[in-house]
Parts: structure tokens; C-alpha cells; sequence
């Protein structure tokens, strides 16, 4: 007995949720890094309008970041939660888009099962880990839930307009906005106008494919046009069509090198979703000239004949129709859903998991229709053979589940998922350099100065490791090591912001001050938000008594970092030292607005106040500074010199300037203040 709709959709939210409880605790990984602690857009709601007509920029992913930093900055729960509930709503649209192409079907057959097993196998294959448990891949899920919310609306006028005469408007006005949103999530959203054009030849059409494709040729070539203007965009006014990413790969090696990805990495996995890899080694495949290089293409030809064999039968109305709709309609889906990543265009990672979190909807229906078939083909389907099917499916789910429990475990942190990789990626420099940065983390130096090394002898020219391993000595204070790792890492790539305020770092250590500041510079040429760059420059600006170019650097770090108080300290004193008071006085009291803990500001309000000659505002911001900390000497010293010469008060000022003496005996004005403590002392009080 099948469950009500209701009920299946109660199991697949409480399956989802207990394989992928285990991912709350952890933490960022990888392009976590750049892409949400050091994304200056998502800190603020007053952000969203630096990037969300950003159509490149995903903007809608950053939305989402920008939501999660808002109920728990940095804390990762909330992340982790997103993730699992668009994997839910994603999961529920997959259980509702089988429900309606299989409603198309209704004179065929009723395989009601179809639906609920699709939602299922997609909610549960280990593949789409990397898509939920990895922060950063939220782009594909994201992408996957528009992509399917539009097909559903569009299809659903589809139906109302030809069955029930209604037009819906509605309905496809909703179809396109979701189209659109998906544009603003991940690019590959543009395969959508011809995946309509596949839906309706499985589920909706009953002609054969000659005639259905003479029928809509000419709205075939009209799903043309968004394609032809997004890449147009990207060509004329997001800087190229092939800038998609640093990949050195020419279009020709990359096109060759998929035609063997897809079938013995992304299918392969498919089918059978073991040794899991965030960084996978993947031959680059570029002379065209040897036979085992077409071995890819052998296999996607294979693919695609019985895909056309599939789908030039399934407009008869055999007992099988219904399967071979479903199993042509999935491979369709995966050949097409694949193009966008799997084409022509270079990217930066040959093969990444998470980009089949869309094709593995296609999967879900031909697997389905698949099992469908299997269990049909028994000469009379007996209680005993529906049995044995069906236990087949259960425990292919149940080791689904333990597969996506235990990937989960491997991602709970940079150390276990880098380690990972390095075991069933060996030869390739990056998951040697993530453990060690994971381990500089950690502050184990010494692990990380070994993987580090492992890395380079890779590949003694990897910047990534050049850097770190200078990084690593820096930190140890063995800085002219340090400085010649940088600057190795430079010669590999000039442009590299991370070396350049490395080396700054390094230069300021050792007292190349102007060396520093022209390092710091370069890395903010190279990266426009490298906010601690910013930072410190502005502060050695200070030091080198270069105001302007200070104060310009407290406000771009400000522009990122609006609520650091130490930022408003230094900006206010730069203002101070421009002779701009009243600026300045805003800036320190801001700054211990949002740090109530910090003294400073409480100080040097006072010393403006002493300017200004408000001698008792500036006695109260003086026991302000010290009621946070008693143990400034400065502090002391001052206020004994105001409570002596403005308040003629003999007791105070005796008070403090014995305590300033105390904490620090041997500061530069010691014997003048002992002297005038000693006068203190000796005058009779009035």
C-alpha cells in the first residue's frame, strides 16, 4: 500500500533531515573562506545593494549568506540549516515535478510509486553531499529549486491553457520569474528553455520525434535567444565568454577532457557514488590524435544511442511507456543539464561533485523508470518479484544513507576532509597545501611546514605553498627565510595579493617600513576587499606620519568593516593629527561605543578636551579610561597633572601621580614627578 502524498512528503523531510544532522557542527571549508568570512557583502542588510543586480555575482547566493550572517554571523549552524532545508525544498520539487509528469502519463499507466522513489533517490545519493554539506556549492542547490519551481508553474498553465481552455497567465508569469531568480543564482539556469521543449516531447506530446520535431522547429530555434543574450552579456559586458574563471586550459582541451569526465566521473559515480573527492585528479586529456583519448567520447555515444533508442519508441503505447519516458527523459536531462560545465568552455577544476546536483534529477527519473522496467519484465509480476524488487531498492537506499552519513564525516572539519583527499588524490600539490593551512589553523607549525614541503615537491613552483610555508616561518620569527619564500612565490605570481601582505608583514617586522607600506599597496591593487591589507597600512601610515593615505585606508576598511572600534581609534587619530578635532572626537566616541571594554578612546577624548580647555569633561573621560583599566600610567600621570594645576587639588593629584610612578618607575619624566610629588608633600594643605 502506497502512503499518502502527505505522508511520503513527512518521510523524505525526516530522511533528509537525519542523514544530514551530522553537519551542523561543521565548519567552513575552502571557498568558504573567500566567499563568506572575507566577503565584505554579506555583513549587513545595508549591503544588498552593492551586488544584487549583480547577475555574474550570484547575487542571490550572497543574499542568502547576507541572511545567514544576520541570525548568526559567523556561527556555521545556520549555514548547515539553509543548506538542509533548500536540499528539503529541492527534494519536495522533485517529488512534485515526478507527480506531474507522471500525471501526464495517466492513460498509459499508474506507476504511483515513480514519484515518491525519484525524491527519494535524489534526497539520499551520496553525490549530492558536496552540493549541501559544502557551504559554497549553495549556488547548485539554489539553482536546482528554480529550475525545477519553474518548470512545474510553466507546465501546469501548460496544461490548464490546452485541457481546461484557462490561459494562466499567472502561472507562466511565475515560470519566468523563477527563470529569472535562477539567472541570479547559477548560470546554468540557461539550459531551462530547452528542457521545456524536452518535457513536453516525454510527457505531453504522443507523436513520434520526426513529426513532433517538424511540428516545433521553429519555437526550437526561439529557445535560442536567451541563450545567445546571456552569453552575448557575458561576452560584451562581464569581461568574455572564456574568462569564466583562471583556467589555463584552451576550449579544445577542455571539450576533449569531458567527453571523458561525464561517463567515468560523473556517471560512474552516478551509478556507483564511492571514493567521494572534493579535489579529484582527473587526467587532462589534449592530444586529439590518440584513440584511448576518444574512449570518453566511445562511451557518451553509447549513452546517446540508447538514449535515441529509448526515445523513438517511447510514443508506443506498449505496457513499457511510461519507463521508457521516464529513462529517455533523464538521460536528456543529464546530457543537457551537464553542457553548461561539461562543454566547451574552460573552467577552474576539471570535475567537481557538486556540479551534478542538477543532472541528478535526470538520474532520479532514469533510474526510476529503470526499476519500473525491471519489475515489469517479470513474465507474471507475482507478490514474491514486486517483493524482491522493492527489498532491492531498500537496501540500495539504506546504503545511500550510511554513504551521505559517513561523506558528511569527512567534511567536519579542514584537517579530516583535506587528509581525505590526499589519500585518493596523491599527486595532486592542493590537498597537501589545504592540510597544512588547516594545521596553521591549528597552530601545529610543525605538521604544516611537512605538508607544505609534501606540496612542493610536487611542484616546487606552487605560489599556494610558497606562500604558506613563508607564512609558517614568519610566524616563528625566522623572517629572512620568510621573506625569500614570498618572494619566490611572487616570481611564480606577481599578481598574488596573499604574498604581497605576507612580505608587507615581514618588511614592517624588520623595520622596512616604506618597503612594507609599498607591499601592503600592491596587495590591494591586486585584491580591492583584502580588508586586513587595508588595516594595516592604514596604521603604518600613521607611523610614517603619512595622514592622508591613513585616513583613506581606516575608511575603505571601515566601508567593509563598519562596526571594528579599533578602525574608528585609528581613523580618529589621524583626524586629530590633521587638526580635525571635532571628526576626531566622533570617530573615538564610536569607537568605544562599540568597544566598551577599550580605554584608549576614553584617553585621547580627553586630551582633546584638555585642548579644547573642557578640563571637567576631560577629568571624567580620564576615570573613564581608567575604570576600564587602572593600569595606564599615562592616564594617571595626566590626571595628576590636571587635579594639580586646574583643580588645586593636593590629595588627587598626589594620588595619581604616586600610582602612575608605581606602574612604571622608569619612565622618562620619573625624577619630575617624583620632585613634584616631594613638593606636594612638603606644602601644607589649604
Amino acid at each position: 500500500m502506497i502512503p499518502s502524498p502527505l505522508i511520503q512528503k513527512l518521510i523524505l523531510v525526516t530522511l533528509v533531515g537525519l542523514v544530514y544532522g551530522n553537519t551542523f557542527l561543521n565548519t567552513f571549508h575552502f571557498d568558504d573562506i573567500p566567499s563568506i568570512l572575507e566577503k565584505p557583502w554579506i555583513r549587513g542588510m545595508d549591503k544588498i545593494p552593492q551586488f544584487i543586480f549583480s547577475f555574474f555575482e550570484r547575487p542571490l547566493v550572497i543574499l542568502s549568506f547576507n541572511i545567514n550572517y544576520a541570525i548568526s554571523e559567523f556561527k556555521v549552524w545556520s549555514y548547515h540549516l539553509f543548506n538542509i532545508i533548500f536540499h528539503i525544498v529541492a527534494t519536495l520539487l522533485v517529488f512534485q515535478f515526478a507527480k506531474q509528469a507522471l500525471g501526464s502519463l495517466k492513460e498509459f499507466s499508474s506507476q504511483k510509486s515513480v514519484p515518491f522513489f525519484c525524491a527519494m533517490l535524489f534526497a539520499l545519493h551520496p553525490l549530492n553531499t558536496q552540493s549541501i554539506t559544502y557551504i559554497s556549492s549553495r549556488s547548485s542547490v539554489l539553482v536546482t529549486i528554480f529550475y525545477l519551481g519553474s518548470l512545474i508553474l510553466f507546465f501546469k498553465g501548460f496544461i490548464n491553457w490546452k485541457e481546461k481552455g484557462k490561459k494562466g497567465w499567472n502561472l507562466f508569469l511565475g515560470s519566468l520569474l523563477l527563470f529569472l531568480l535562477g539567472g541570479f543564482s547559477k548560470e546554468t539556469i540557461v539550459t531551462l528553455p530547452a528542457m521545456l521543449f524536452i518535457f513536453h516531447f516525454y510527457f505531453i506530446s504522443r507523436e513520434k520525434p520526426k513529426i513532433w520535431i517538424k511540428t516545433y522547429a521553429k519555437w526550437m530555434f526561439l529557445l535560442a535567444i536567451p541563450l545567445l543574450a546571456i552569453v552575448g552579456y557575458k561576452q560584451f559586458m562581464a569581461g568574455g565568454l572564456l574568462t569564466a574563471s583562471s583556467a589555463s586550459l584552451q576550449p579544445a582541451t577542455w571539450f576533449l577532457t569531458q567527453t571523458a569526465v561525464i561517463p567515468f566521473e560523473y556517471f560512474r559515480k552516478m551509478f556507483f557514488p564511492f571514493n567521494l573527492n572534493i579535489d579529484i585528479d582527473f587526467p587532462i586529456l589534449n592530444d586529439w590524435s590518440q584513440p584511448e583519448n576518444w574512449l570518453g567520447m566511445v562511451m557518451l555515444g553509447i549513452f546517446i544511442f540508447f538514449w535515441v533508442r529509448v526515445s523513438t519508441r517511447c510514443s508506443e503505447s506498449d505496457s513499457f511507456a511510461v519507463e521508457k519516458r521516464c529513462v529517455g527523459f533523464g538521460m536528456a536531462w543529464i546530457l543537457l543539464t551537464l553542457l553548461p560545465t561539461s562543454s566547451f568552455i574552460p573552467l577552474l577544476d576539471v570535475a567537481v561533485e557538486h556540479r551534478t546536483y542538477l543532472p541528478m534529477v535526470g538520474f532520479a527519473f532514469m533510474f526510476a523508470g529503470g526499476i519500473g522496467y525491471v519489475r515489469a519484465v517479470f513474465p507474471t509480476p507475482s507478490f514474491l518479484a514486486t517483493k524482491l524488487v522493492h527489498s532491492c531498492v531498500v537496501v540500495v537506499l539504506l546504503c545511500f544513507s550510511m554513504g551521505v552519513m559517513n561523506r558528511n564525516g569527512d567534511w567536519a572539519d579542514e584537517v579530516s576532509l583535506w587528509n581525505d583527499a590526499k589519500k585518493k588524490s596523491p599527486n595532486l600539490v592542493r590537498p597537501y597545501n589545504n592540510v597544512g593551512e588547516a594545521y596553521d589553523k591549528l597552530g601545529k607549525y610543525d605538521e604544516a611546514i611537512i605538508e607544505f614541503e609534501g606540496a612542493l615537491k610536487i611542484n616546487p613552483n606552487y605560489f599556494f605553498g610558497l606562500n604558506n610555508l613563508g607564512n609558517i616561518y614568519g610566524k616563528q620569527r625566522k623572517l629572512p627565510e620568510a621573506i625569500g619564500y614570498f618572494e619566490r612565490a611572487l616570481e611564480q605570481k606577481p599578481d598574488y595579493s596573499p604574498a604581497h601582505y605576507n612580505l608587507a608583514r615581514a618588511f614592517h617586522l624588520t623595520g622596512k617600513r616604506e618597503e612594507a607600506a609599498e607591499s601592503y599597496r600592491k596587495a590591494i591593487k591586486s585584491n580591492p576587499y583584502f580588508e586586513q591589507a587595508f588595516y594595516n597600512l592604514a596604521y603604518l601610515a600613521m607611523e610614517l606620519s603619512q595622514f592622508d593615505e591613513a585616513i583613506w585606508n581606516f575608511n575603505k576598511f571601515l566601508a567593509m568593516q563598519p562596526n571594528h572600534s579599533k578602525a574608528h581609534f585609528g581613523l580618529g587619530n589621524g583626524l586629530m593629527m590633521k587638526g580635525q578635532l571635532d571628526l576626531a572626537l566622533a570617530e573615538y566616541r564610536k569607537s568605544a561605543e562599540l568597544d566598551p571594554k577599550f580605554a584608549f578612546p576614553y584617553l585621547n577624548i580627553a586630551n582633546i578636551q584638555m585642548q579644547t580647555k573642557n578640563i571637567p569633561a576631560a577629568i571624567e573621560n580620564f576615570e573613564k579610561a581608567l575604570k576600564i583599566n587602572p593600569s595606564m600610567p599615562a592616564v594617571h600621570l595626566s590626571l595628576g597633572m590636571v587635579y594639580h594645576q586646574f583643580q588645586i587639588n593636593r590629595d588627587k593629584a598626589l594620588i595619581h601621580l604616586k600610582e602612575s610612578l608605581r606602574l612604571n618607575p622608569n619612565q622618562t619624566k620619573a625624577e619630575s614627578i617624583q620632585s613634584l610629588i616631594q613638593n606636594l608633600e612638603n606644602k601644607q594643605p589649604t
